[in-house]
């Protein structure tokens, strides 16, 4: 008798367990071919990648030469979509910004990426560069961020949202939206100067000429990443519902791109110092004053996180007892 409840037990843990599992997002490699890495945010490890392995959050997926990995994103056990992830391309999958977001975010920092995503799924799903966050729900298209700092969306079915610091656009298919490291932005055609390989190599031509100019243009933008970012505080008194939630989605969109910025122009500096290490006691005090400023913007983010994630959670407890107000109105009246 004993065992026979101990058994129960044991499948009731299990069965409870596979349905926790089942409800996260999970992103599996399920096709590589060359080699990749997973790599953790804060600690200097890498794993090799396989097929069959998962990427978790907080974690990186990088690729080197010559490599080319297949992610298929899941929720609840059920395919929602596909990520191709080809050489020389670093991918950072987001946590969620709160215990009820249901939204996918990944930061591009290298590279680039394809993406498609099936329709009517419910979700959003996010990917954001150092300056772009394009979002979807069901639509086919590509992300590229260069090494110049430039990031590039070129969209192929469907329609993507495009946010910055100072605006939003809605791309069509054919079009491509480019966007510099000062955010100067164009919408253009699809040409072949706007092929993810073209605009990828371009941004390393123009990078590698003045390796140093950039370097420190990159640095300056690392700089520049929390003075942009001081209008954190939302009124919840003064707003609508809707606007109140327009505006924190654009604090949550700023967050991620903050994270993107301070990972992606930090990686990119890294790289050049490490292509010229033949000078090396100059690229000491780049390699110092790029770490310091690093550190100091991932104080500035976490910061930033905590501030957004007690807006999130105060919007929700007000939207619920707006809710919950709402719905006992309407029942009187029906009375």
């Amino acid at each position: 008798m004993i065992n026979r409840i101990f058994l129960i037990v044991i499948l009731f843990a299990l069965s409870f367990s596979n349905i926790l599992l089942s409800q996260d997002i999970s992103f599996k490699i399920t096709g590589i071919s060359g080699i990749a890495f997973i790599e953790k945010t804060d600690i200097n490890k890498s794993l090799r990648a396989f097929r069959g392995s998962e990427v978790h959050n907080e974690y990186r997926l990088r690729t080197i030469s010559n490599t080319q990995v297949e992610l298929t994103l899941s929720r609840r056990g059920d395919k929602i979509g596909e990520i191709i992830v080809p050489q020389n391309t670093i991918i950072l999958v987001n946590p969620p910004i709160s215990k009820d977001d249901n939204t996918i975010s990944l930061s591009l920092l290298e590279g680039y990426i394809s993406v498609s995503i099936i329709k009517n799924i419910g979700t959003s799903i996010e990917i954001h560069t150092a300056n772009t966050s394009s979002i979807v729900k069901g639509t086919e298209f590509e992300v590229a961020f260069a090494e110049n700092g430039s990031s590039i969306v070129i969209l192929k079915d469907g329609n993507v949202d495009v946010v910055t610091d100072n605006d939003e656009t809605v791309l069509n298919p054919k079009e491509a939206y480019i966007n510099t490291i000062d955010n100067n932005y164009k919408v253009v055609n699809q040409n072949s100067d706007s092929d993810p390989i073209v605009f990828l190599n371009r941004g390393e031509e123009d990078s590698r000429e003045d390796f140093l100019y950039t370097i420190e243009n990159l640095m300056k933008a690392m700089e520049n990443i929390p003075n942009n970012n001081e209008d954190n505080f939302i009124s919840f008194t003064s707003m609508e519902m809707e606007e109140n939630e327009k505006k924190i989605k654009d604090l949550e969109l700023k967050q991620q791109r903050m994270t993107a910025a301070n990972e992606g122009y930090y990686n990119t500096i890294i790289k050049l110092i490490n292509l010229n290490s033949d000078k090396k006691n100059e690229m000491i005090s780049y390699a110092r004053k790029s770490l310091s400023i690093y550190m100091a913007n991932q104080r500035a983010i976490t910061k930033m996180n905590n501030t957004v994630y007690r807006t999130r959670e105060k919007f929700d407890r007000i939207k619920r007892k707006f809710d919950e107000r709402m719905n006992a109105s309407a029942y009187d009246n029906n009375q």
